[in-house]
């Protein structure tokens, strides 16, 4: 089987359809005037009015952009690098930050993985520290999350604050990941393990949980095979042409788990809407 991480545009296609569907960008947009701003800007502790900023697997920077503006409102100058594998995305990025007025942004761009970048400062000999580390959805796709999770909080200003955002034990997406294992290539990793990670090194961290679904009625209820069932199939089992890559057994399993209250859970008027509840942990380093 082939994931569907190893095909970029196939996969920015699926996530951009599955964020359409369960609101995301309206949720990112009201949680960085609020929680952002208050657990994040408000608690960082520098005088520093020129700040740095990493994102970590930043996509094409729609989620991303978000927080940054809010950086950009409350500082005087922002130098902004971002890390990402696929680079149909970092040129989705530089056009979304063409349209933006930001003349206080300055953007670095770094074409590879987070152990890819970490093997660059390494060799450059670059020690440079960080006030705000963002990794959103990004964990999973690490070769060791835990020791990724320290490498960060070692790269934070005194006083910097970390922000992962992670799927928790309620989240469909997590789910189907532990019920599938071995079948569909989803780690496993979800906010308990980045709380047990923060508690053993004694970090200094908030939790903030949000609850929300998404509308897959449409894609789940009938035989019919459209492309965007196909997309949405394919992003949730994170396998290219997953119908086609299984036995037929096999994707019906898949399928009626999708269907099953465990999965998904039912509104008033019939529709199936997917759990996709998500943490904020923000982790601040100690000076």
């Amino acid at each position: 089987m082939a994931a569907v991480v190893n095909d970029a545009v196939y996969y920015l296609e699926g996530f951009k359809l599955f964020s359409l569907k369960m609101g995301r960008y309206k949720i990112m947009e009201e949680l960085a005037k609020s929680v952002f701003v208050t657990s994040v800007i408000e608690k960082m502790d520098t005088k520093d009015t020129n700040i740095r900023s990493l994102g970590i697997g930043s996509s094409k920077g729609d989620i991303e952009s978000i927080f940054t503006k809010q950086l950009s409102n409350h500082f005087g100058k922002l130098e902004n690098t971002v890390i990402e594998p696929a680079e149909e995305a970092i040129e989705e990025y530089k056009r979304l930050t063409a349209k933006n007025d930001w003349s206080n942004v300055d953007y670095s761009w770094f074409n590879g993985t987070f152990q890819q970048f970490k093997e660059h400062r390494e060799k450059e000999g670059n020690a440079t520290k960080y006030h705000h580390i963002s990794s959103i959805d990004t964990l999973y796709y690490l070769n060791n999350p835990a020791d990724d999770i320290l490498t960060m909080y070692n790269m934070l200003e005194n006083g910097g604050i970390l922000m992962i955002m992670i799927v928790t034990d309620e989240n469909s997406y997590y789910r189907i990941g532990k019920r599938f294992k071995g079948i569909i290539p989803l780690t496993t990793v979800n906010c308990s393990d980045v709380l047990a990670v923060c508690e053993e090194s004694q970090f200094q961290f908030e939790r903030y949980h949000h609850e929300c679904t998404a509308d897959i009625t449409e894609f789940i209820s009938s035989d019919d095979y459209p492309r965007e069932k196909k997309v949405t199939i394919d992003y949730l089992t994170q396998t290219v042409n997953f119908k086609e890559s299984v036995s037929e057994c096999v994707y019906k399993e898949v399928i009626d788990y999708i269907k099953s209250s465990d999965f998904s859970s039912k509104s008033y008027d019939g529709k199936i809407l997917l759990r996709n509840d998500f943490d904020f942990v923000l982790i601040k380093k100690k000076f």
